[in-house]
């Protein structure tokens, strides 16, 4: 059976659309259904293998980035979405996809249950939206299938709540328990060490991204559905530049459209 992905819209969602085409260009079928709609349906989920929440400003951000679209899925899912996690699928949420599901509780620390909040994801140090192409490193003791063969990425950032925060004691057991997906890193290969604009939100030991105990429910800020192409970069001139000097060819797809062949690997397509 051909791998199906549910990528979730409405409300203020808008990389809906990105999100199915990312899919579709790795084999996956892709399916955009309103929250509403799976709302009323939630036996939706059980005829598909992987979950997107994709980015855009969901209500506006008006009551903190993500929480209200959190809110609405909790009351509406919140016992299909842990059969969901549960059964062996694949979660991912991208940009506001990332504060949704921080704020639902899907990224708790091992040894902790699902819907604990203990991880937040909140406003950059900049005061300000930011948007631009960062460098992410994958951490090698992150066994995501969501990330399996990467070491690291070029991919963009566009938000004004993205820091990821928490205390002391969470950020140590999801270093130990290797949850830390992603850390924002200087071009050179050198760790950001919050410094902006390596780092453009501020966030906590240069986090980009996190999973789940399983390593199967991704949540990360910067947006790979955005950097699937190497025309989509902000230094494809450049690289366009080297190829035809080197005699080359230039690739078609870049780092960001690794994340979702991982995921139609994972299910064998």
């Amino acid at each position: 059976m051909k791998a199906q992905a549910l990528i979730l819209a409405g409300y203020g969602l808008n990389c809906e659309e990105e999100t199915r085409h990312a899919f579709e260009t790795v084999g996956v079928a892709g399916k955009i259904i309103h929250i509403n709609d799976l709302s009323e349906n939630p036996n939706a989920l059980d005829e598909v293998q992987i979950l997107a929440v994709p980015g855009g400003f969901s209500y506006g951000d008006d009551t903190g980035s993500g929480n209200a679209f959190a809110q609405k899925m909790k009351l509406g899912l919140w016992e299909k979405l842990q059969t969901f996690v549960a059964r062996d699928t694949l979660t991912i949420g991208i940009c506001n996809g990332c504060q949704i599901l921080t704020n639902l509780g899907l990224l708790p620390p091992k040894g902790h249950d699902y819907g604990e909040r203990l991880v937040a994801v909140t406003y950059n140090l900049t005061a300000r939206y930011g948007c631009r192409w960062v460098d992410v490193q994958a951490q090698a003791a992150n066994t995501s299938p969501w990330l399996k063969g990467i070491s690291r990425m070029r991919i963009p950032v566009a938000h004004g709540e993205g820091r990821f925060m928490m205390d002391e004691v969470v950020l140590q057991d999801l270093q130990q328990s290797g949850q830390i997906a992603l850390e924002y890193i200087a071009p050179d290969g050198q760790p950001a060490n919050g410094q902006f604009p390596y780092n453009p939100n501020g966030s906590m030991a240069d986090i980009a991204g996190v999973t789940d105990p399983s390593g199967r429910v991704l949540a990360l800020m910067p947006h790979p559905e955005r950097g699937m192409f190497t025309w989509q970069r902000d230094d494809y001139m450049e690289l366009k530049d080297r190829a035809r000097r080197n005699g080359t060819p230039l690739p078609e797809h870049s780092d960001g459209l690794h994340i979702f062949a991982n995921a139609a690997r994972y299910f064998g397509v």
